[in-house]
């Protein structure tokens, strides 16, 4: 990779290859500008001088008839050090004054439209670089000489010595700005990308097996605010789908191991029966085993999705006391079959504005929980009141204050050490449907020793109805 592509690679490189090819650009049209500038204005002041000396000899020249010769006694004229040089010659081409600095070698006659002034570069006498200026002046017609042609030169090597100087002066002094403001730029650069480069070291220290990592944004700067806060959502959100992930995979393998071996020794023992009943029975607890972990599987993955924010609530009219006495009915067999009572204790109607389909959920999960983990004979509580708080209860005496936090976790064990009886994932479940739903779920050990689950948060009907009354037009 060459030099150039090494640079191009980084953005810090980017930009100082841009500040200097910017900077040298505007120098560079600067420093013609000038360039411009400077020699109009020293030619300018030049040429202004040559046609002043012209304008003395033609004047002299005229007036003097005869006489012309003695316009090289002028005094400008009299060195030959290379100030000045002249020459007259009349319409017949024959020299009438000559300066004495031309140290007696002819100007190179130029001629000149009547009445206009003709500028030129040309080589002095002397070999040097000069610019001389010509005019022909039409004489009175009683003059003998018609028409004089007047050309005076001057050398200039001293003004191109001065400008190269210049032009010297002006490139050092470009030089030293572009290296001055490479530095500036440079350092500039420097100082404003640490952000980005602090940014980067964080992002390249973020352990992705760890699903509590965080991404340290540090002071950036307001532009870069919005690109760090989005980035750090979108790796939080990788990083809980990630852990999302591996949860399911150590639930379903944990959680399908104990079936899977019930599974595998009843077709052993069915295998080894002889008569129909053995093998039927064997069969009918397989099947058991099936839907055991078929139900495993639909909770987990249901859970998952309510975790990710994949289930969206589809808001309708829900009457809520109708939907309690479906679920109450639902665990009636169940609740009979172990001696549990039911005590409902429901408003005649209310409407509510929720998701049907993850209510039915949410109440069938929470009314199933109280009915598998109530001791048997026990009564069970369901009500919901004026304020729209749906309460479910039941006795719990394996509970403990110190228990009752856990009950949310996936899989937690009452009293695992001992082997005791398994929690489920319905709490679980609950508590993402009612995040999900925008309701709060409480849950707490009271007094007399009974588990009571609280959702909070119902909307009701005529919540809606009252913000369309009063003109809002948002449910």
């Amino acid at each position: 990779m060459s030099l150039l592509d090494r640079v191009r690679s980084t953005l810090r490189g980017q930009l100082e290859l841009s500040l200097f090819a910017g900077l040298v650009a505007v120098l560079g049209v600067v420093f013609f500008g000038l360039h411009v500038l400077i020699r109009h204005e020293f030619y300018a002041n030049f040429d202004r001088e040559l046609e002043q000396r012209m304008e003395a000899v033609a004047a002299y020249v005229i007036e003097h008839p005869g006489r012309e010769s003695v316009a090289e006694f002028m005094p400008q004229f009299r060195t030959r050090e290379h100030e000045a040089y002249f020459q007259v010659w009349d319409e017949a081409g024959t020299t009438l004054a000559k300066s004495d600095s031309s140290g007696g070698r002819d100007l190179p006659r130029l001629e000149a439209a009547n009445g206009e002034r003709t500028f030129q570069d040309l080589t002095l006498p002397d070999g040097h670089k000069g610019r001389a200026v010509s005019e022909s002046v039409r004489l009175s017609p009683g003059d003998g000489r018609g028409v004089i042609h007047v050309v005076m030169a001057a050398e200039v090597e001293d003004i191109e010595v001065l400008e190269n100087r210049i032009h010297f002066i002006l490139l050092g002094g470009a030089a030293v700005t572009i290296l001055a403001a490479l530095g500036i730029a440079r350092y500039a650069v420097v100082r404003g990308l640490r952000p980005v480069q602090d940014f980067a070291r964080s992002l390249e220290e973020v352990d992705l097996d760890d699903p509590a990592a965080e991404l340290d944004v540090g002071p950036l700067p307001g532009e870069l605010q919005p690109v760090a806060t989005r980035f750090s959502e979108l790796l939080q959100r990788l990083l809980d789908g990630l852990a999302r992930e591996k949860r399911y995979a150590r639930n379903v393998a944990h959680e399908l191991r104990n079936p899977l071996a019930e599974m595998r020794l009843l077709a052993d023992l069915g295998s080894n029966g002889v008569d129909e009943a053995t093998l039927r029975a064997s069969m009918r607890e397989i099947g058991a085993s099936a839907a055991e972990m078929q139900q495993i599987v639909d909770s987990l993955m249901a859970l998952t999705r309510y975790e990710a924010g994949l289930e969206k609530p589809q808001i309708e009219p829900v009457e809520l006391r109708g939907e309690l006495q479906k679920q109450l009915a639902a665990v009636a067999a169940a609740a009979e079959q172990r001696a549990l009572s039911i005590e409902a204790d429901l408003p005649e109607e209310c409407w509510v504005l929720t998701d049907s389909a993850l209510l039915k959920r949410l109440v069938a999960n929470l009314i199933g929980n109280a009915i598998a983990h109530a001791p048997s004979g026990a009564p069970v509580a369901v009500a919901l009141d004026s304020r729209l708080t749906l309460r479910i209860a039941n006795p719990a005496p394996q509970l403990c204050a110190a228990d009752v936090p856990r009950l949310r976790e996936r899989f937690f064990r009452i009293g695992e050490a001992d082997g005791g009886s398994h929690a489920g994932l319905g709490l679980s479940l609950a508590v993402a449907l009612s995040r999900v739903l925008g309701l709060q779920l409480g849950l707490r050990l009271r007094e007399d020793g009974w588990l009571e689950a609280t959702v909070d948060g119902f909307r009701a009907l005529e919540d809606l109805e009252t913000q369309a009354v009063g003109g809002s037009p948002n449910p």
